[in-house]
């Protein structure tokens, strides 16, 4: 098995690191919110979600068939068409700050787990170039695709996957190897990066309708 497939296997199968734990409200974490597979697969399969600005929200491309999807990216990212009142802010991550991991389990409640962010990036696929955070948190199956906040409310990104210490060693990464495993999400540099390529579609779109009306 390829490390790609030992990871969306990871993802869809075995769930993420460690023990999350519950939370009744919280005004900065109750901005994840679940999403779910449609079309072929409707409702089979769940994710976690957050809003990207007023318009659109980012979730993991894992989670198939999303409704209102309008861009997938090169990485596990993908956006959607989704109004919102407000959004989070956005930054990149520090590493070394405290990092909250939050989104759903499957059973629809809502989690969340608090480690510190690491300053190892990792490439989970060489073709795509995207890098990836760590942090020592724990996720759960459901989480992909929910926020990863600092604490001070800001989003740094969004949960992806996580590696074991096997994985780890098919890395060969000696900065990780005293970790028994690490959370993946996307950071915000890769999101954003991803969100400017989508602008740039849409406007290479409308000048070519543009084109065409004349």
């Amino acid at each position: 098995m390829s490390f790609k497939s030992l990871l969306v296997a990871c993802v869809l199968l075995s769930g993420c690191n460690g023990m999350p734990a519950a939370y009744l409200q919280d005004p900065v974490h109750d901005q994840a919110f679940v999403v779910h597979s449609s079309g072929p697969l409707p409702l089979m399969l769940m994710g976690s979600a957050v809003q990207w600005n007023e318009d659109y929200a980012v979730t993991v491309k894992h989670v198939p068939y999303l409704s209102g999807s309008v861009h997938q990216g090169k990485g596990d990212v993908q956006f959607f068409r989704r109004k919102a009142e407000k959004a989070p802010q956005w930054r990149q991550f520090v590493p070394g700050e405290v990092l909250t991991a939050v989104g759903f389990n499957s059973l629809y409640v809502p989690i969340k787990g608090q480690g510190r962010a690491l300053a190892a990036m990792v490439r989970l696929d060489a073709r795509d170039n995207v890098l990836y955070g760590t942090h020592d948190g724990p996720t759960a199956k459901g989480m992909s695709g929910g926020p990863v906040f600092a604490a001070d409310g800001n989003a740094v990104g969004i949960n992806v996957a996580y590696l074991t210490r096997g994985d780890l060693q098919a890395l060969k990464r000696k900065d990780l190897a005293d970790q028994p495993r690490v959370s993946i999400f996307m950071p915000y540099s890769e999101i954003a990066r991803e969100w400017r390529r989508f602008e740039a579609q849409q406007a290479l779109s409308a000048t070519t309708r543009l084109a065409k009306a004349d």
